[in-house]
């Protein structure tokens, strides 16, 4: 798993850091961000907006990997510490069959404070009930810097609370999705 994931990122990203929120900056050709509630909403209310929510995030991805696929999830873990001992989070107890990919470093810039993002993975057959959890998770912000990737597809999916950035393959594939579903697009000029 470790391997196969290490070698379609290496291949996909030009050694890239793994760190979901910067994706949407160093591939903008390839990137779309889609909205999870109407209107651009942030946050759910009710019971009917987090069906939307859920909705949403599953039909792309079901659009994009289909039914039955293996994905990738990657889950960060954050301490003060290059080494992590023992994973803590609630988040890594929902997919108990994680394994450790690479650690990176934060606030290199800053000598008196040092954190760290332990991301760990996940594999799992889309669609799932983990899946769904965690995006209810996410839509809460309780958890953040989430990536769901299916290599077999070339597809980067990140949720964070009020939508998803998706990185796609090509430019091509990500102007077919965004056709797909328009009304789900910021009106933002560049597409934030």
């Amino acid at each position: 798993m470790i391997e196969e994931l290490t070698k379609f990122w290496n291949g996909e990203f030009d050694n890239f850091a793994p760190e979901a929120h910067n994706l949407k900056h160093a591939y903008k050709s390839r990137w779309v961000r889609f909205h999870s509630l109407p209107e651009s909403k942030r946050y759910p209310e009710n019971e009917s907006e987090y069906l939307e929510i859920l909705s949403r995030h599953n039909l792309v991805l079901q659009e994009l990997c289909g039914n039955g696929s293996k994905v990738f999830v990657v889950l960060p873990e954050y301490s003060e510490g290059r080494l992590l001992s023992q994973p803590r989070s609630e988040l890594l107890k929902l997919f108990s069959a994680s394994e450790p990919w690479c650690t990176l470093a934060q606030h290199e810039d800053d000598d008196d404070y040092e954190s760290y993002w332990h991301l760990h993975v996940s594999e799992v057959e889309f669609p799932s009930s983990e899946l769904n959890s965690l995006f209810r998770m996410v839509a809460n912000d309780e958890v953040d810097n989430i990536m769901i990737i299916c290599p077999s597809k070339g597809i980067v999916f990140h949720p964070y609370d009020g939508g998803a950035d998706i990185v796609l393959a090509s430019a091509e594939e990500r102007d077919h999705l965004k056709e797909q579903h328009r009304e789900w697009l910021s009106s933002h000029p560049e597409g934030f």
